[in-house]
């Protein structure tokens, strides 16, 4: 079955590393995706992690998500977003990630018949280049789930890229908000293309990061079409603290 892991943000970093080498379990880090570190020296932020998360394994950068239309027509739109995906992904490559992880970003209020097949077509052309720069430094990109109305959306997308450094992030928050799939609809349509999950809970309203089961997720059902269909996939905890992570590590490892 698939490794825990718990994502580490701000100054939860060194607390969050330490616990997760004395549980054997691996971590996400977040720093990367912030405007503020990419726009300043690096370098330090660099050796900050290097130093926490030495040993610890997967170890999983998410990439930054703030504004970045990957798709837009507008080529300088495309550098600005190229360039953040570039410096994280360098960065994350210093640190000795092996996963990095990106949202798709599909806009479902957009009904112009075009706009799916537009939109995949430039997702390819943004990030098949940048998966053969992560393959050569033996990094997976994931395309996580964000607005999709129904898991086909990704699954196709995945399809039609055929990069073997380019998979899918399967979040389950995203669904219980933003779409009538259940988690094993969603688990059972990617399949094998899942390479790395983000696990949280909310009441189907708002993207509460609430620990695991504090909302109305069926978690037997979650971790059951894991089990099955993606057993390689790290199982991420993704609250917005680390304490409550440790909650969502704790249940999980009853329910596993």
């Amino acid at each position: 079955m698939s490794q825990l892991a718990m994502n580490a943000i701000g100054d939860d970093l060194e607390a969050a590393a330490e616990f997760c080498r004395a549980e054997g379990i691996g971590i996400e880090v977040t720093a990367f995706a912030f405007p503020a570190v990419l726009d300043g020296d690096i370098g330090p932020e660099i050796d900050r992690h290097l130093r926490a998360v030495a040993g610890i394994t997967p170890l999983i950068s998410h990439g930054p998500f703030y504004d970045l239309v990957v798709t837009s027509p507008d080529p300088a739109i495309i550098d600005v977003a190229r360039r953040r995906h570039e410096a994280a992904l360098d960065a994350s490559h210093e640190i000795g990630a092996t996963f990095y992880i990106a949202h798709t970003n599909f806009t479902p209020i957009i009904r112009n018949p075009a706009y799916r097949d537009n939109w995949a077509g430039r997702m390819l052309k943004f990030w098949l280049p940048l998966a053969d720069r992560a393959g050569r430094q033996g990094i997976t990109i994931c395309l996580e789930n964000l607005w999709e109305p129904g898991p086909d959306i990704q699954a196709n997308l995945i399809a039609k890229g055929g990069h073997p450094h380019l998979r899918a992030t399967f979040d389950n928050g995203h669904l219980l908000v933003f779409t009538d799939y259940s988690a094993r609809n969603w688990i059972e349509t990617l399949g094998g293309d899942i390479a790395h999950c983000h696990v949280h809970d909310n009441n189907g309203e708002l993207d509460e990061h609430l620990p695991v089961g504090e909302g109305k997720e069926n978690w037997p059902d979650l971790l059951d079409a894991l089990r099955r269909h993606a057993p390689d996939a790290p199982i991420v905890a993704e609250t917005d603290r680390f304490d409550r992570n440790r909650v969502s590590i704790e249940r999980l490892k009853e329910l596993l």
